[in-house]
């Protein structure tokens, strides 16, 4: 890891309380929001929970791999971070994307955490929710729990990973309880920032990860340098969805987009998180 990047997790260490400013400001101090095509969207204080915007935040949608966040909160508050985990066949017919373990291998929790949130492979988050729960249903119900304690009320999860299943369902203002959430995990804060991580395989090979989220890319035309985060996902069902957070003197904004598209998602989302934080667009 670089140096850059080691100085950035140890900035988002710290609590997101002490990035309070003295004079917080609401949503009836900003002119009117960014046009969003977005099928829902929330946009939250991520100091204050003050929802600044809000467009269908109670629809019920699928919501792809941004239910990592999720995923990877219950894990983190149920094992340790430098617990070894044991790769199993079943975890590794997870599809689409992957990071190809094989059977028998074994990693460090925090390692597969990277590849969880970073680039968001499915056979990752089927071995962390195994290791932790004994199975992906079990696991899933830890999910729910933790769920309604964050008062998330029109949510259901059956897995994961977010991949397609009959009866899961979450609302953007219900992702955007887990976002809050998250940001306050110092572990998840310091790996969401990140635009790309070294993995080590067990046998030694490294694997270059790149984050999924184009306002974290460097060389991306949408790259944001502001930008702290957070998790993106799609599927068919779900469309392009993406929870992204920026940090500016002190404020961190979290926009929640779901059922968007690959076309307008960056800009989109980029010009909201630049609207909370009363940043031109």
């Amino acid at each position: 890891m670089t140096r850059r990047n080691l100085l950035r997790q140890a900035s988002l260490a710290l609590p997101v309380a002490a990035l309070a400013p003295a004079d917080t400001f609401g949503a009836d101090r900003l002119p009117p929001p960014p046009l969003t095509s977005a099928k829902a969207c929330v946009v939250v204080d991520a100091v204050t929970g003050a929802s600044l915007f809000e467009k269908e935040p109670d629809a019920r949608r699928a919501v792809a791999s941004t239910q990592k966040l999720l995923s990877a909160l219950v894990a983190l508050e149920k094992m340790p971070i430098e617990q070894t985990l044991n790769v199993a066949q079943s975890d590794t017919t997870a599809e689409p994307h992957k990071l190809y373990m094989k059977a028998g291998e074994q990693y460090p929790f925090r390692i597969l955490l990277h590849a969880m949130l970073i680039e968001s492979c499915n056979d990752v988050a089927r071995c962390v929710a195994r290791n932790c729960a004994g199975s992906e249903d079990e696991f899933a119900e830890l999910m729910n729990r933790r769920a309604a304690s964050l008062g998330m009320k029109n949510s259901r999860f059956k897995n994961a990973s977010g991949l397609p299943a009959e009866g899961q369902f979450s609302t953007a203002r219900d992702m955007s309880r887990v976002a809050l959430a998250a940001i306050r995990h110092p572990v998840i804060r310091g790996i969401v920032c990140l635009g790309e991580y070294n993995l080590q395989r067990p046998d030694g090979r490294v694997k270059k990860l790149q984050t999924t989220n184009h306002l974290l890319r460097r060389n991306a035309s949408t790259f944001m340098p502001i930008c702290t985060g957070m998790k993106t996902g799609f599927t068919n069902a779900a469309g392009k969805c993406l929870i992204s957070s920026a940090t500016h003197r002190g404020r961190t904004i979290i926009v929640v987009m779901l059922g968007s598209s690959s076309k307008v998602i960056w800009r989109e989302s980029r010009n909201l998180l630049n609207w909370g934080l009363g940043l031109t667009a």
